[in-house]
């Protein structure tokens, strides 16, 4: 007989499991074809949180609880009165005991610990026997007595999401969507969440109905966080978890993801874990599958990425120096053309750097996690979509093709040689008798000012334009244009890279043509 999971959802038809069709919006039965709308799921977990707060005050007689608050960072445990508590384990400070009456704070699901409190000191000392040589595990093993087991508190979450993409300095709003089949978000203002989310994940299909039975022998630390706080953090979450699919289809990193949550479930939660504090080192052991996560004890400082240009600026310009060496160059005119060049690529690069990483700060603290494994939270990527012709529907979006940036680079170069271009059409193209010094004061100007200009602005045009294929049911994809202009209107797009080529390739070799006969003029 199958375990009724309370986060599934269920066929109204025939009671099996429904999984949730992203393109329509519904859930769906395997097996029957039964349709189920979002709203439905939403009414029958709120039937089933009352029916449980009520099961939970009738059970709690049967069940003398006591709490203990600590006196250091606040947080609240609780525990059957027969068991003694003397620190607590987040901060180490002393315990308040008390009676404890009500049910407030209490979860609504569960998942049971498996590996016992033994089992997990041997995973830890195990990890420690890995990794010697790093300070947190001499660190461990000298505390490793202060392990203890807690029931910890979290927000499952589950359910389809809409998400608004905007990129910093576009005013086009892109949007996607997508479903998480469950995921957890720390509720307690005491734990660190990245070492929270080092010991995950958890195994969704032991998650269980609340019951006192399962705190013999264990402890729950109660939730301690605002309604406000926990939406703001499971909003976070989410976005976190979409960002890196959002900005590789975006290829930038500057981008904000603003959820909406309003059609997920979202139940109170409380997962096993032993945890240990040793001085600046915090550890973590999932009680549920024994993964352990070990917090560095000191912070690490994270180069600003604006070091990043510099640094390639000074490759690239050594580079530069040495070829000209070999070339046989002055020194002085060494000197002369590196640094022209090195100071071009310095702009160029750092424009390019500011595109992709606006909005992360100059300087940043971050704390390493270790863990025993690689496994990790398992998050479907959103799946874009487009309202056309009134309805939404689902989409591929690009914005910098190797054909766009080509155009982008013979525009710049254009704008750069455009003197040289039209000094050459109006000698009838010929370079005879033309010199580059009446163009030295435009290219002073526009050599290092094109470049930055249409990377910054230029790109910027791209976000708001993106190319967009639609996705067919069959698995393919379709060339949306927008604005319902006809196949056979013209498109710079539809220009072959050839041509785009062959430009440039002409450009580059009036310009050398007309170096090559003038150069001794300079």
């Amino acid at each position: 007989m199958s375990v009724y999971e309370p986060i599934n959802i269920y066929c109204a038809c025939c009671g099996a499991s429904a999984r949730f069709d992203i393109a329509k919006q519904i859930y769906r039965c395997q097996y029957c074809g039964g349709e189920t709308g979002i709203r439905e799921p939403l009414e029958e977990k709120r039937g089933f949180r009352n029916l449980h707060r009520e099961n939970m005050a009738h059970e709690k007689r049967n069940y003398p609880l006591v709490s203990c608050a600590c006196t250091g960072c606040g947080a609240t445990v609780v525990f059957p009165e027969n068991e003694a508590l003397s620190n607590c384990a987040f901060c180490g400070r002393s315990l308040a005991r008390q009676e404890y009456l009500g049910i407030e704070g209490f979860p609504e699901l569960l998942v049971p610990f498996k590996i016992t409190e033994d089992e997990a000191r041997k995973r830890l000392l195990d990890w420690c026997d890995h990794n010697r040589k790093k300070r947190e595990a001499r660190d461990v093993r000298k505390q490793i007595d202060g392990l203890q087991g807690c029931y910890l508190p979290y927000e499952l979450i589950k359910g389809p999401t809409d998400c608004a993409v905007s990129r910093s300095g576009v005013g086009r709003e892109c949007r996607c969507r997508g479903f998480l089949e469950g995921s957890f978000v720390n509720t307690s203002r005491q734990l660190d969440n990245l070492l929270l989310d080092g010991m995950e994940p958890y195994d969704l299909r032991e998650v269980r109905e609340f019951d006192f039975s399962y705190l013999a022998g264990q402890r729950v630390k109660i939730r301690d966080v605002s309604d406000e706080e926990t939406e703001k953090r499971v909003q976070e979450e989410i976005a976190a978890g979409y960002e890196p699919c959002v900005a590789k289809t975006m290829e930038t990193r500057a981008v904000t993801v603003d959820t909406d949550t309003g059609n997920m479930l979202q139940l109170s939660a409380v997962l096993p874990a032993y945890y240990l504090r040793a001085g600046d080192t915090l550890a973590a052991v999932n009680g549920q599958t024994g993964k352990v996560a070990v917090r560095e004890a000191k912070d690490r400082f994270l180069l600003p990425w604006q070091l990043k240009p510099v640094l390639w600026t000074l490759v690239l310009s050594a580079v530069i120096w040495a070829f000209t060496y070999l070339f046989g160059a002055e020194p002085g005119g060494q000197a002369i053309i590196t640094g022209c060049v090195g100071f071009f690529l310095l702009i160029t690069l750092f424009t390019a750097y500011h595109n992709h990483y606006q909005g992360e700060s100059r300087w940043r603290l971050r704390r390493r996690i270790f863990t025993s494994d690689n496994s990790g939270k398992n998050i479907e990527p959103p799946e874009f979509y487009e309202i056309i012709d009134g309805l939404p529907q689902a989409v591929e979006l690009r914005f910098t093709t190797p054909l766009r940036m080509l155009k982008m680079l013979a525009i710049a170069l254009g704008t750069v040689f455009l003197p040289l271009i039209l000094a050459f059409l109006f000698n009838g193209f010929s370079a005879k008798g033309l010199t580059v010094g009446g163009a030295a004061v435009w290219l002073c100007i526009t050599v290092p000012v094109a470049p930055v200009y249409f990377l910054n602005f230029g790109r910027l045009e791209l976000y708001e334009h993106p190319l967009i294929w639609l996705k067919t049911p069959e698995g393919g994809r379709v060339r949306y244009r927008e604005h319902n202009r006809s196949p056979r209107d013209f498109e710079w797009d539809t220009l072959p890279p050839i041509l785009i080529g062959l430009a440039i390739a002409l450009v580059v070799l009036i310009v050398n043509v007309v170096l090559v006969l003038h150069w001794d003029q300079y």
